[in-house]
């Protein structure tokens, strides 16, 4: 297939067809990915790692980096599209955006003896760019700019932050910023 019918194909430029295989140019957008990756065949994850299955003999997983709570809240500086070694990388299932990011669970305020529980050391891939819903779990910035993991829930058109765990109050969302929703959950033992 040329150029113009790959743009064609996928209603683009012929150029933004160019500068995504361009050393050093441009990813898709991500408004287009999921039409890049169905026309060659190959799934989102493939297409944002560069990685096909048949290389890895497993299923595609992409990576995102981990990061501090303190980089969490300053998600903006991770590029997926442009990684470099400055971080520990995590393998995710899920589909991989410009920001998507890994956290580790401190503490036990998401410690439940029923129904969903994150330990400490858990990892979570968190997706800021992902508008948050009542019964997602989120991560948020308070305005002393600390992030905390919680659940984001709705009581009479007011929203909280509950934790898990029942020795940890609910708090009002108030002036904390949603910066992002946990879209998978991991724990590694060694």
């Amino acid at each position: 297939m040329s150029e113009q019918q790959f743009a064609d194909a996928l209603g683009v430029s012929r150029g933004a067809v160019q500068q995504w295989e361009k050393q050093g140019g441009t990813a898709p957008k991500r408004a287009n990915q999921a039409r890049v990756a169905k026309l060659l065949g190959i799934s989102v994850a493939e297409l944002v790692s560069g990685v096909s299955a048949g290389a890895r003999g497993v299923d595609v997983r992409a990576e995102v980096p981990l990061v501090s709570e303190v980089e969490a809240g300053n998600y903006t500086v991770i590029d997926n599209f442009k990684p470099t070694t400055q971080f520990d990388t995590i393998p995710v299932s899920v589909p991989v955006k410009k920001h998507t990011y890994a956290l580790r669970v401190h503490g036990d305020s998401m410690v439940s003896e029923a129904g969903d529980s994150f330990p400490a050391g858990s990892i979570l891939i968190v997706e800021p760019e992902m508008e948050a819903v009542p019964g997602d779990y989120v991560i948020a910035l308070n305005e002393a700019s600390e992030t905390t993991f919680k659940q984001l829930v709705k009581d009479g058109g007011d929203l909280y932050l509950k934790p898990l765990n029942s020795r940890y109050p609910i708090k009002p969302l108030g002036d904390a910023q949603v910066i992002g929703v946990v879209r998978e959950f991991t724990k590694r033992f060694r």
